[in-house]
């Protein structure tokens, strides 16, 4: 009962600090939703502040309302445990004839335990003071504090919108993915560490309550003169505590042998063990050598589920990781019905959901364990799941793959679904071939009706190819598993293969540069033209004027002169300058513009759309681009 108490009190203040987690993605949702509402940069300017402005007021205020509900919370709970602990060993202190001092008229204690006290309450308050949240910035992890996700991350996200760089639904799909994945986090600078929000408002209140236990015990076994201490048993405890569990222990072998003080063991972090004074030829042991021994080896006796075994730690970890998967995904749905995201894509995540609600009920009921829904409720959302007959909307459009499915790219493209095989392709690689596609369409629709096929095809060694001159873009077998692929694209990134500020979404967008190319060619854009003596592409014209801009040429003088200086001549010469003119180019596009005038068009292309800081050859990329269309449009 008194653990059931615990429980409730400590997940009560974490689903305020939850509350406070929700309030802060729903204004974050509404001051995207007002963006999307602008029409041109410089209404921008004029309503930024409106929009993004006198957030850290806002956020104070709503901490400090979440601290002052959770403060008179604690209180009661630590009440309710000094009653407990203290006053349990009261019939022992008969027993042995020692005299007991009521609570309210011992100082000693009181100020033992107020000490304690106040420095919960100072916990709780710190986990406040650094919120931010885990943000993915080309491919890598980074912990940016909540000031920072309005002043930069929100203020790039709806500037997106604005300039048209993305449409709204993109922005707030990327969002709220980011957002929801990450979760607020209470930030440890000094570490790096972080925990979502009300984990650590959680473990602070469970780490008051256990020091104040232990304190108690403590103080309890000196006033009775033992030196003995049952540690208590609970199921699924960390291996590690399972040897030491609900067996009697000296004070020494608290911290020889349980680690007490440490932060994995013993009263440590996320540990819901206490001990309690024992007393030799008094006290009867409420778990007997033999029961623990047999508990434990039920335990690490594996089952199995879709193919992997779990001992019950595992398991019980596992249930932790579908609850917070599942709270995240009931978060995302609410952040993108605030931001007026479209119905279907709403339907589709509540879909979601309900897909997780039914593997998280098979997997507890195939571990024997009990489903804590609570935990999943805590939110205080209510329903999010869908109706039986929205369930199966979704999931006959989930079976046509919408949003990424054939029938998607075929409309924006003005071809027939035929004309689009994705193959082997897994869901991200689709999403990113669709987002591919959408943004240079969105952005350059004279494609549409050029690009008349988007394929599929194994053979391909690369990422990806175009056949420009036909409108053919294909794709190879390594967009079937999208994590692999994004990780070799950012390892070319670093190398400087591929332009800086862009990610494997880029590689569409790359080969959608290649069609650009092949249209303008067409067209007889920019010195473009076909002929039957042979095709010169508008490409080569914009890779001149780029390099001149950039003072290539300047460069290339300076160093033809100082190679000469130096003695060379002749092939050497030659090979020196080509190594000027290979390393010029890898350092302002990539290693990968070296190859043709086509590759280096393409990859500027795919920085200046994708990039959030495009460098100097993008920039000038974007010019000559932009005036080349104005003449056509």
């Amino acid at each position: 009962m008194r653990d059931d108490y615990k429980e409730k009190i400590a997940s009560k203040i974490a689903a305020r600090y939850i509350s406070l987690e929700e309030r802060i993605l729903q204004d974050i949702a509404r001051r995207i939703k007002k963006t999307g509402e602008i029409t041109s940069t410089a209404d921008w300017q004029i309503n930024r502040l409106r929009i993004l402005g006198y957030s850290s007021e806002d956020i104070e205020r709503e901490i400090k309302k979440t601290l002052d509900a959770s403060y008179p919370e604690m209180f009661e709970l630590y009440d309710k445990v000094i009653d407990w602990e203290y006053v349990r060993n009261k019939d022992i202190y008969e027993q042995i004839n020692a005299e007991f001092i009521p609570y309210e008229e011992n100082r000693q204690l009181q100020q033992i335990t107020d000490a304690i006290i106040q420095q919960s309450l100072e916990d709780l308050e710190n986990v406040t003071k650094s919120l931010g949240f885990y943000l993915d910035y080309n491919g890598k992890k980074v912990l940016t504090p909540l000031s920072q996700v309005y002043s930069n991350y929100l203020d790039n996200a709806c500037f997106d919108i604005v300039t048209g760089a993305f449409d709204y639904g993109s922005v707030l799909r990327r969002v709220v993915t980011q957002l929801t994945n990450s979760g607020l986090r209470k930030i440890e600078y000094g570490s790096g560490y972080a925990s979502r929000v009300e984990v650590a408002a959680r473990r602070a209140v469970m780490t008051g309550v256990a020091n104040l236990t232990g304190e108690i015990a403590d103080y309890n076994a000196k006033k009775l003169g033992t030196e003995y201490f049952e540690v208590e048993w609970h199921a699924g405890a960390r291996p590690t505590h399972a040897v030491w569990q609900g067996r009697v222990w000296t004070k020494e072998q608290l911290y020889s042998v349980c680690g007490l003080g440490t932060v994995t063991r013993l009263l440590g972090a996320n540990c819901y063990h206490a001990y309690y004074p024992f007393f030799p030829g008094i006290s009867r042991r409420n778990w007997s050598d033999e029961w623990l021994e047999e508990q434990n080896r039920k335990e690490s006796k594996p089952k199995e589920f879709r193919g992997k075994e779990y001992t019950l730690y595992e398991a019980k970890q596992r249930q932790r990781q579908m609850e917070t998967a599942m709270r995240a995904q009931r978060e995302k749905v609410q952040m993108l019905q605030d931001g007026g995201a479209d119905q279907q894509e709403i339907m589709l995540q509540k879909a979601k959901y309900q897909g997780q609600l039914g593997e998280y009920a098979a997997f507890s009921r195939k571990m024997g364990l009990k489903e804590e829904r609570e935990r999943i409720y805590i939110d205080g959302r209510g329903r999010i799941a869908p109706s039986k007959d929205a369930l199966k909307t979704a999931q006959k459009i989930m079976n046509t793959d919408y949003l990424f499915e054939r029938g998607k790219i075929a409309n924006i493209l003005g071809v027939s679904k035929k004309a689009v095989d994705f193959g082997k392709m897994d869901e991200k690689s689709r999403k990113s071939v669709y987002n591919g596609v959408k943004k240079v369409l969105d952005q350059f629709p004279e494609l549409r009706g050029y690009t008349k096929k988007v394929l599929y095809d194994p053979n391909i060694k690369g990422y990806a190819m175009s056949e420009s001159m036909r409108g053919v873009l294909k794709i190879s077998s390594k967009f079937s598993d999208y994590e692999d692929l994004k990780r070799r694209y950012n390892r070319d990134v670093r190398v400087q293969f591929h332009p800086a500020g862009t990610d494997a979404d880029a590689i569409i967008i790359h080969e959608m540069g290649h069609q650009l190319d092949g249209y303008l060619t067409r067209k007889g854009v920019w010195g473009g033209n076909v002929s039957i003596y042979g095709t010169i592409r508008t490409s080569v014209a914009v890779k001149r004027e780029v390099l001149q801009q950039l003072g290539y040429f300047d460069y290339i003088r300076a160093e033809r002169a100082e190679w000469t200086r130096m003695g060379y001549k002749g092939s050497e010469l030659a090979e020196a300058l080509e190594f000027s003119k290979k390393e010029f180019i890898t350092k302002h596009v990539s290693g990968y513009a070296n190859k043709n005038e086509k590759e280096f068009f393409a990859e500027c292309f795919a920085e200046y759309l994708m990039s959030e800081r495009p460098r100097e050859a993008a920039k000038i990329f974007g010019e000559v681009l932009k005036e080349i269309m104005e003449g056509l449009r």
